[in-house]
């Protein structure tokens, strides 16, 4: 007996959707500096001290949780070796990982740039303005000694670009972190672009 072709295609269509591989559905719209700048309560360069997941109160959630040193502040108020905590979705916590696109991943030890907001529902606990955009890596560089910023890692997401302005978002070279602080600090004082 010869199967149909009506079961020969649904068998084809079972086998197609089984090996198909999930697709990155995270879309963010492209923020530029003067917008980033201007959502943000707190501007700060810091150093990643702790990097912990574990489960929210359902137990159906990974959340980790980023323990940060201020370095430096260029918006807000808080002080040189103050903490911030950053709590985010995904991460990995007994045998399995949570990866939620576009959110940028931490790792102790690292200098890095933030753009930060304070939610009224959680208070003492920062997020990034913009998922992965609002997280500017800062290494120093070897040459000169000078501390340079780096374009954020796009961490999987897609940035839709919506002005000229960000679509240099993920394209900008490496510049000194001083010139960007200068920046920063005339936006944030109403004398920028």
């Amino acid at each position: 007996m010869r199967p149909s072709r009506r079961l020969l295609a649904m068998v084809a269509a079972v086998i197609a959707l089984a090996s198909a591989k999930p697709a990155a559905a995270t879309l963010v719209m492209a923020l530029d500096l003067p917008t980033l700048v201007s959502r943000a309560d707190q501007i700060s360069v810091v150093d990643v001290v702790s990097v912990k997941a574990s489960w929210n109160a359902e137990h159906n959630r990974i959340l980790t949780t980023v323990d940060l040193a201020v370095v430096d502040c260029w918006k807000g108020s808080a002080a040189p070796k103050s903490h911030v905590q950053v709590v985010q979705p995904g991460g990995s916590l007994d045998g399995l990982t949570m990866r939620v696109e576009g959110m940028p991943p931490f790792s102790p030890g690292e200098r890095t740039l933030l753009f930060l907001r304070f939610p009224h529902e959680t208070p003492g606990r920062a997020s990034i303005v913009g998922m992965a955009q609002g997280k500017r890596p800062v290494r120093r560089e070897a040459a000169t000694g000078r501390w340079m910023v780096r374009a954020p890692d796009r961490a999987g997401a897609d940035f839709v670009r919506t002005t000229p302005a960000s679509s240099e978002v993920f394209t900008a070279r490496a510049r000194p972190l001083a010139d960007l602080r200068n920046e920063v600090r005339a936006l944030v004082t109403g004398g920028g672009r």
